[in-house]
């Protein structure tokens, strides 16, 4: 099949998550498929230093166009690279005004907010592109609110035209809770007849939901995760479209993200002190002192060294983790926590970390290599999230032998199988359900304890580290959703 790929963000080249993660990874699997793949993202500022910093090759592939919707226009600049490491095509789009921005998500130099327009025109563009430069795709794969307005123009008589004749949709959910909402006004910008402008299509409750859009006129919907697929169709998880996705639950498949084997393996890791792997882990222990004296903290023989690598919002459970911290510092546990994120946490954790300068270090940033070697270090790694698309932290931790504490909550609950004392064969972790720090530290004091069980530890470590979470069997289940898309 031609898969066309639209995407705000590509990993590397521009991302802040899960998101870009994924969309520079499916691609390469699908290629290794047989599937002709193509992807198109924004040219950010931040695309731009990326391709002069890496060397990579970048060229202007048509004239600057003028990309003209309902009353709408501007101009867009198409460049062609490629996917770092592949030779399956990119097609970044250029517009000064609304890429060429502090952040990826910057808002305008004035503060207003023009989400809504911004990606309305990339969409805008997209289309234009395949058309200028004759790329038929049999699927457009949209991914979060910022793409979701494709298969709303697909679905709007899009077809009419030769490049999109017998093209159908998917649309993936990287995270309900950002649906691209915006003002009444905005959907002028839009560009779609008004009776998009109604409960069944583009309006939710009086305003704009890009999101909504793309749910409803999306051939097939796919989220990144079973189980949290099933959880944003209940009242609590599901963000107010909760209706919405149980009344289209029969085109709604949860697939759980894959992540780099190449890049994350701890036998192969240059980023680390020592390499290992699941049959011989005299490496994770040198890792393990080495990540100590970085972090200057004192050890002792059977003290776990607790981790936590994260972005530092109320989504992370944050708020779990800092009053339950302490009492497992006092219980005897080491700690090192690497992230960034709302200031009033920041302060929190790096207090925890004064308090206990012999326990905890708090690192505030993000440094990629840090985090390889907080991995391969760690005993143990917390992820008390409030709710949890798919999560990746738990599947490196895994990968690394660092068995995850985690609270049951969306892809959490698909791939760490809690230690319960009966379930030696198979568990690789630890769990708690409700949200509260007394429920994360008694899974963690559990954790604590299991650690001194040298024979037991062990198990579960392999356990851990033979999980597949490869691109491989993921690509597997996109590729039927894009065959049942196609009516096939």
């Amino acid at each position: 099949m031609r898969i066309l790929f639209a995407s705000a963000e590509v990993s590397p080249i521009a991302k802040t998550g899960g998101l870009g993660d994924v969309v520079g990874s499916l691609p390469k699997e699908l290629a290794k498929m047989g599937h002709e793949v193509i992807l198109f993202m924004p040219l950010y500022r931040q695309a731009r230093d990326w391709f002069e910093r890496s060397g990579e090759i970048v060229e202007q592939t048509l004239p600057t166009t003028q990309i003209l919707w309902a009353n709408w226009a501007a101009e867009a600049t198409f460049f062609r690279a490629t996917l770092p490491g592949t030779d399956i095509p990119l097609y970044l789009v250029g517009n000064n005004h609304f890429f060429n921005r502090d952040q990826i998500y910057s808002p305008r130099p004035d503060g207003y907010d023009d989400g809504v327009e911004r990606y309305a025109f990339f969409c805008r563009a997209v289309i234009r592109g395949c058309e200028l430069l004759s790329i038929a795709p049999e699927i457009v794969h949209a991914h979060d609110w910022h793409t979701a307005l494709l298969p709303a123009y697909l679905h709007s008589g899009l077809r009419t035209s030769d490049a999109f004749r017998s093209t159908r949709s998917v649309y993936t959910i990287h995270n309900l809770n950002y649906q691209g909402i915006g003002s009444p006004a905005q959907f002028a910008a839009v560009g779609l007849h008004s009776r998009y402008w109604a409960p069944d299509a583009l309006e939710h409750f009086g305003q704009v939901n890009l999101m909504k859009g793309g749910i409803i006129f999306a051939d097939q919907i796919t989220t990144v995760s079973p189980n949290y697929a099933r959880e944003i169709q209940t009242p609590a998880l599901g963000a107010g479209l909760d209706g919405v996705l149980r009344s289209l639950s029969f085109k709604l498949t949860g697939i759980l993200n894959g992540i780099d084997m190449d890049e994350w393996n701890p036998a192969t890791d240059p980023h680390t002190p020592a390499n290992y792997e699941a049959g011989q882990l005299d490496g994770k222990a040198l890792s393990k002192h080495s990540l100590l004296d970085e972090a200057r903290l004192r050890s002792k023989p059977k003290r776990p060294l607790f981790s936590f690598v994260s972005r530092l919002v109320d989504q992370k459970g944050v708020d779990l983790l800092i009053p339950a911290l302490g009492h497992m510092l006092r219980a005897g546990a080491n700690a090192v926590i690497l992230g960034s994120g709302e200031g009033r946490y920041e302060t929190a954790l790096a207090q925890i970390g004064s308090e206990y300068s012999e326990r905890c270090r708090v690192w505030i940033g993000f440094d990629n290599a840090l985090a390889h070697r907080i991995y391969a270090g760690a005993d143990l790694l917390l992820m008390p999230s409030i709710y949890e698309p798919c999560g990746l932290n738990q599947m490196y931790a895994l990968r690394y032998g660092t068995l995850p504490v985690v609270r049951m909550t969306g892809g959490l609950a698909d791939t760490v199988i809690p230690f319960d004392g009966t379930n030696e064969e198979s568990a690789n972790g630890f769990g708690f359900v409700m949200p509260d720090p007394a429920d994360l530290y008694t899974a963690a004091w559990l954790g604590m304890l299991n650690y001194r069980e040298a024979r037991v530890w062990k198990h579960l470590q392999t356990n851990a580290m033979a999980e597949d979470f490869s691109w491989e069997r993921s690509a597997r289940e996109y590729e039927s959703t894009y065959q049942r898309a196609m009516g096939g």
